[in-house]
């Protein structure tokens, strides 16, 4: 029967990665969720290990003043990365005991790098401790360590040192010590990506991308490794992690703005045969208010669209600038490298970037580029044809008017000259009950008052009538 497999000297590091700014809210704009790392960190994984140090870590950050999460004041003492009082030093763990030959020691310190916060958070046994690979689970109790339970907003590395007690197949152990430190949330077999040789000792790589958990299994196979990695070389290998993650989450979310753009780009190839329908339509009212309509809904998916197109770029230049991150901080530790290692498996994700990631983004880029030009003339289209139709509405508005005006005016003539008539003859009537009319053509006889009242008042309305339209004419001409 087969002896369970055991370690010496275990340890679990975790480098989670959070973003602090946000910006889409604008430059070094906080994120709503920016303290969740620490307060994750405090609550979860303080509770789990019972450690008072991890719980209090809040009152030792320079982003919290009095329990409260202050960012203003971290802007204003943040010197060089460190996060923590004082000056950037460690808060060392007091050790718990879980047996009478296994104590837990650990320590703590947090970093800000640009626009991301992160962590070093190590757990590790008295020297000399011994325990069963399938132990491991006590060094991530409730699996408080794993993303699901971090929740780093860019994600995360573990990392698992081991000294094998008797030599064996590095890869088997490896593969035992992640199923084991995980449980059911990683398959060592299929999320194992690749393997290397880093400061004398074999190192494997385990990936799974749908939960985000990326775990390296460092076992030590020379008595010199720990001792050549030092602080130095910590901080290298945390950058490089940190860049990493960074190009993953971003690229993530380039996929997301391409399948957007393509969602929206449907979308406006649907609405176009709405313009030939709205062109058959014969009333004019009608026809430009659909025009506008249209016009309104396909400028709104255009900026949408642009929206996208422009996130692609911030992803792309986001993606360079932390590949080259990755770049130089890989050729840092491979400067503090010895002779035997192999840097591939680290070198493999370089590779990656140049080939998927960077080039990916650049093919969405181009295709959605491509369309824009086609929805930029579509806009240009309709909005010409609105001014059109709007033109030939109001000519057509114009003439209506003018043509109901004229028939006003002779309303208003006949009317008048009606009201006129009528008040001329009121007028005139008692002279025919004064004088009666003789209707025998006399021309010896003076003209009857009732005519000649008639007659004037006719004579007068017409001389008035010319004056005003003189005086009228005569203004025209004077402030023309």
């Amino acid at each position: 029967m087969n002896e369970p497999l055991q370690i010496r000297n275990p340890s679990v590091t975790l480098y989670p990665f959070h973003l602090r700014d946000d910006a889409d809210e604008g430059y070094q704009h906080v994120a709503k969720n920016a303290k969740d790392l620490w307060e994750n960190l405090a609550d979860n994984v303080g509770k789990e290990f019972d450690i008072s140090e991890l719980k209090s870590l809040r009152n030792n950050l320079i982003c919290y003043k009095n329990g409260q999460y202050e960012p203003a004041e971290e802007n204003r003492t943040l010197k060089k990365e460190d996060l923590l009082r004082p000056d950037g030093q460690k808060i060392n763990f007091q050790p718990v005991t879980q047996s009478e030959n296994l104590k837990l020691n650990g320590f703590i310190y947090g970093l800000r790098i640009h626009d991301t916060y992160t962590a070093d958070l190590t757990f590790f046994y008295n020297k000399d401790a011994i325990i069963k690979v399938a132990d491991l689970k006590q060094l991530n109790p409730e699996g408080c360590l794993l993303p699901d339970k971090i929740q780093a907003s860019l994600g995360q590395t573990l990392l698992l040192y081991a000294e094998p007690v008797v030599y064996c197949d590095y890869r088997k152990l490896a593969d035992e010590c992640v199923g084991a430190f995980v449980g059911d949330g990683i398959e060592p077999e299929s999320d194992f990506t690749a393997a290397g040789n880093l400061l004398g000792s074999p190192i494997f790589e385990y990936y799974n991308p749908e939960k985000k958990c990326h775990i390296l299994v460092w076992l030590q196979q020379n008595p010199q490794t720990l001792d050549l990695g030092t602080a130095k070389f910590n901080y290298y290998l945390m950058k490089l992690l940190c860049a990493r993650t960074k190009v993953l989450f971003v690229y993530g979310e380039a996929e997301e703005s391409y399948r957007r753009g393509e969602q929206i780009a449907s979308e406006l190839e649907k609405k176009l045969p709405e313009f030939s329908q709205i062109e058959a339509e014969p009333n004019r009212e009608i026809k430009l208010a659909k025009l506008k309509d249209l016009l309104e809904k396909i400028r709104s998916l255009v900026f949408d669209y642009a929206q996208q197109l422009r996130y692609l770029r911030e992803d792309r230049n986001t993606v360079d600038i932390n590949t080259e991150n990755y770049a130089q901080n890989y050729a840092k530790i491979k400067g503090l490298s010895v002779a035997g290692d192999n840097l591939l498996f680290l070198q493999k994700f370089r590779i990656l970037c140049d080939r998927k990631y960077q080039s990916q983004i650049e093919k969405y880029l181009n295709y959605l580029m491509a369309n824009q030009d086609l929805f930029q003339q579509t806009i240009s289209t309709i909005r010409g044809m609105v001014e059109i139709e709007q033109v030939e509405l109001d000519a057509e508005q114009a003439k209506s008017d003018k043509k109901r005006d004229r028939q006003l005016e002779n309303i208003i003539f006949f009317v008048g000259t009606a009201i006129g008539g009528g008040q001329i003859f009121s007028a005139a009537y008692p002279l025919i009950k004064d004088a009666p009319i003789k209707w025998q053509l006399d021309f010896s006889l003076p003209l009857h008052p009732f005519f000649a009242t008639i007659i004037g008042s006719l004579l007068f309305g017409l001389g008035f009538g010319l004056l005003m339209l003189g005086i009228a004419v005569l203004i025209r001409k004077i402030f023309r």
